[in-house]
C-alpha cells in the first residue's frame, strides 16, 4: 500500500484554490493526502505558498510543484526538490532553473471524471473572498442580473460544475480563471478592490507560465459579450498540462 502525502495547503478558510490542492494531489498520485503543517509535508502544491520558505521549510528539503509567490520579493534561492512552478517569475525567485511551469489547478478536469455538463449560464462571475462584500462586486450584479454567481467557499466540485456549465467565466479569483481554463470555459479576469494581496504578480506569473497574453481587464459596462467569448485563447494548455502530469514527484 502506498503511503499518505503529506500535503501543505491553506486551510484556514474553504477557499476553492486551497481545496483543489488535496484533490488533486490525490487524483494525480494515487494515494492518500492528510494534511500536514510547513515543519511536517513532503510537498506544497496549489497555493500561492513560497513566499512562507524562509520561515518555515528552509532547514528541510521538500518537493514542490506548482506552487508560486504571491508578490515580489528578493531572491530566496532554494535547495528544494523542484518539480515544477507556476511561472518564470516564481521560477526567478527561487534561481531555479526549473523547465515546467503551470499551475496544478489546470488538471480540474480530471474532478469531473469524465462526467458531461450541459450549458446553463451565460455568465458566470466568481470574486475572489475579499472582494464578496465589495461595492464593485454590487454593481456588477446590477450590470450583469442575470449572471451566475458561484461562491467560491462552496464545495469545489460544484463550483467546477458551475464553472463547466458557463459559456462565460468573469473572475477576480485567480482559480477561477485557472479552472475555467482547466475546463476549456472562456474567461476574463475582473479587479473589484485592491484587497488582493499582490496585486497582478500572481496572474501574471501564471499568464507567463502558460504562454499566454490574456485579454485586458475589460470595461463591463461597453465590453460585448461575444467579443469576451470569441477573445479567448489557450493554445499550449495541453502541453502545460502534460508537463505538470509529468512532472509529479515520486514521493
Amino acid at each position: 500500500m502506498k503511503k499518505a502525502i503529506k500535503l501543505h495547503w491553506a486551510s484556514s478558510k474553504p477557499n476553492f484554490g486551497d481545496c483543489l490542492s488535496p484533490l488533486i494531489v490525490e487524483c494525480v498520485s494515487g494515494c492518500k493526502v492528510v494534511h500536514a503543517a510547513p515543519t511536517d509535508c513532503d510537498l506544497v502544491a496549489i497555493g500561492s505558498l513560497l513566499q512562507r520558505i524562509r520561515n518555515h521549510w528552509w532547514n528541510r528539503r521538500i518537493h514542490i510543484w506548482g506552487t508560486g509567490f504571491i508578490e515580489e520579493g528578493k531572491s530566496t534561492g532554494s535547495r528544494h526538490y523542484i518539480h515544477a512552478v507556476r511561472g518564470p517569475l516564481s521560477a526567478a525567485r527561487l534561481e531555479s532553473d526549473v523547465k515546467v511551469y503551470g499551475d496544478p489547478g489546470l488538471l480540474a478536469a480530471l474532478l469531473l471524471d469524465g462526467k458531461v455538463i450541459a450549458k446553463k449560464f451565460q455568465i458566470s462571475i466568481l470574486a475572489h473572498y475579499k472582494d464578496k462584500d465589495s461595492a464593485e462586486l454590487r454593481r456588477l450584479l446590477e450590470l450583469y442580473p442575470d449572471a451566475h454567481l458561484i461562491d467560491v467557499f462552496s464545495d469545489p466540485i460544484e463550483v467546477l460544475s458551475g464553472i463547466a456549465a458557463s459559456h462565460l467565466v468573469l473572475s477576480s479569483a485567480m482559480h477561477g480563471l485557472i479552472a475555467a481554463d482547466a475546463l476549456g470555459v472562456p474567461n476574463v479576469r475582473l479587479v473589484l478592490s485592491g484587497n488582493l494581496r499582490g496585486g497582478d504578480y500572481k496572474f501574471i506569473d501564471y499568464y507567463r507560465g502558460i504562454n499566454t497574453v490574456p485579454l485586458p481587464v475589460p470595461d463591463l459596462g461597453r465590453a460585448r459579450f461575444e467579443e469576451l467569448v470569441d477573445g479567448y485563447s489557450r493554445p499550449e494548455l495541453d502541453t502545460v498540462k502534460q508537463g505538470l502530469l509529468a512532472s509529479f514527484p515520486d514521493i
